[in-house]
């Protein structure tokens, strides 16, 4: 009985130490591929400088990556489920990795935005490919932390992104970036192929209609956010994009309606699970990536930062991220999902309330340094709740498709909220700057209200009253950057709101919602 006993101790350490390699190499693969989305944004300058760019090809170098990941999603996520998630997994990292090295190499500005639309496509298919391996090998009882890490990965991933371009710009040029993330994913691709298991479910019906109307539909929905903050959102492109995205997405539920054998059931969004998870992450990111996007500027900008110095104070949020996912699950389990996740919520609103404040850069940087580590802890508590409601309440044979819904929502999300900061930024920009330009000569003007960068080079051809256009410029800047961060406040708030009307208070009602729709609308396989 002692031998029996020895040996089953031996045979846990060796699957629980199995299941932390798994964990650790998930999470590096789905840091790669949110970091890859947000590392080039600080070495656009430099990338400029090297290929010639124009500022339209730079919008669509860190553009193009993030319109083919939200799009392919769906459909991709669809697939891995069928085919084999780690043949996704691998075969995503490779064209991640191979993609990414390739960029590194060229110095056409065409070539590169396509390089890094096919990175998009490998992201798209290592992203939800993560969560599902991960929702699968881990047992039940250890499942919530695996996914509360997950979570916090992915909500880290873009600031620690940031800050790996920002050490490797101190010494090297931006092709570095792509260097380092190339190789990196090649790597990933290696440890996914040695740890993660495999599995497919061959029964699973294609459904290619439904594959290509969602990413088709949601395509055409980012690039028209992408588009609205360059172009306007009145501009034919930006309308067109987002109608005709609309109109395809209205088509693709139609389909998913009507078809016997759907690729995502929508009707299941009926459940409160789903459809609260689903807010859950689309709140957050819609606030969050607008910080992210702006926070980085701000440094450098208002509190005179380089950027690897800026990179390095958005470190505490990793801070405040990480006793979040250790001890998340153990808040899920006594207080439940309905308490965690609004509480987590209604604190990011308060975060974001102080980060406007501190809008300014009268406050010391401690302040912020503090209010970020507070931040990372809400956003890690309120992050988990979201991911694991949607995957409680989608089919357990479709686990990838599952991730991909809670990325879809995620990247959607973001890239609207990111759009809107920006669009709320500039309004507030030019309109505090237009007292400063009016006296400037048309073109001189005109070039100061397209954004600070551009402000501030005007008035090193203006002599002495240079000084007036830039420190009008930087005050502007900060006001519009305050302005974008209340509305993510009174989003958080609001959403806090709706979140604790809508969200069930035990995390298994998801599970309750997915059972009580099966047995009104069974799924029937081709």
């Amino acid at each position: 009985m002692a031998n029996w006993d020895e040996r089953r101790s031996r045979d846990e350490a060796h699957a629980g130490a199995h299941l932390g390699v798994l964990l650790t190499v998930m999470c590096l693969g789905l840091a790669l591929v949110i970091g890859a989305a947000s590392s080039l944004s600080l070495a656009l300058p430099d990338l400029a400088q090297r290929t010639g760019a124009t500022q339209t090809e730079l919008t669509w170098v860190v553009n193009s990556y993030a319109l083919v990941f939200a799009g392919m999603l769906l459909p991709v996520g669809f697939a891995a489920d069928r085919y084999g998630r780690r043949l996704f997994l691998v075969g995503g990292l490779v064209v991640f990795g191979v993609a990414s090295l390739s960029s590194s190499l060229v110095e056409d500005p065409t070539v590169i935005i396509l390089l890094r639309g096919l990175a998009g496509v490998g992201a798209a298919a290592v992203m939800p490919a993560t969560l599902s391996v991960l929702v699968d090998a881990f047992p039940a009882e250890r499942r919530a932390m695996a996914v509360s890490v997950w979570a916090g990965v992915s909500g880290a991933g873009a600031m620690l992104g940031i800050v790996v371009a920002g050490v490797l710009l101190e010494a090297f040029s931006w092709s570095s970036v792509q260097l380092v993330y190339g190789a990196a994913g090649l790597a990933a691709a290696l440890a996914s192929f040695l740890v993660a298991p495999v599995s497919r479910n061959v029964g699973l019906a294609q459904d290619p209609l439904g594959g290509l109307l969602s990413a088709a539909g949601l395509g055409g929905v980012v690039y028209g956010v992408i588009e609205g903050p360059e172009r306007g959102w009145t501009d034919i492109a930006t309308v067109g994009g987002l109608v005709l995205g609309a109109l395809l997405l209205i088509a693709f539920v139609v389909h998913e309606l009507r078809s016997q054998s759907p690729m995502l059931d929508v009707r299941l969004f009926r459940g409160r699970g789903v459809s609260a998870g689903s807010l859950l992450i689309f709140v957050q990111f819609f606030a969050a990536f607008g910080f992210f996007f702006l926070a980085p500027q701000w440094l450098q900008y208002v509190r005179s930062l380089s950027p690897l110095e800026s990179a390095l104070w958005l470190l505490p949020m990793a801070v405040g991220i990480a006793p979040a996912s250790r001890f998340g699950p153990a808040l899920l389990s006594r207080l439940g999902v309905r308490r965690v996740a609004t509480s987590g919520m209604a604190l990011m609103a308060v975060c974001y309330a102080q980060f406007a404040i501190q809008a300014d850069g009268e406050q010391p940087m401690w302040v912020f340094a503090g209010t970020l580590v507070l931040f990372g802890a809400a956003f890690g508590l309120a992050i988990t709740p979201g991911t694991s409601l949607i995957i409680d309440g989608l089919p357990e044979d479709r686990r990838t498709l599952s991730a991909a819904v809670n990325d879809v929502t995620r990247e959607v999300g973001g890239a609207l909220g990111g759009a809107i900061a920006a669009s709320v930024l500039l309004a507030v920009y030019e309109d505090r700057l237009s007292p400063a330009t009016a006296a400037l000569p048309a073109p001189a003007a005109a070039a100061a209200r397209d954004g600070v960068t551009q402000a501030l080079e005007v008035s090193t051809r203006l002599g002495a009253d240079g000084q007036a256009l830039a420190s009008a410029a930087l005050s502007s800047f900060s006001d519009g950057y305050g302005a974008a961060l209340w509305l993510a406040a009174a989003v958080m708030a609001v959403g806090a709101v709706v979140c604790a009307m809508l969200t069930p208070p035990e995390g298994s009602q998801g599970r309750r919602d997915r059972a009580e729709q099966g047995e009104r609308e069974p799924l029937r396989a081709a």
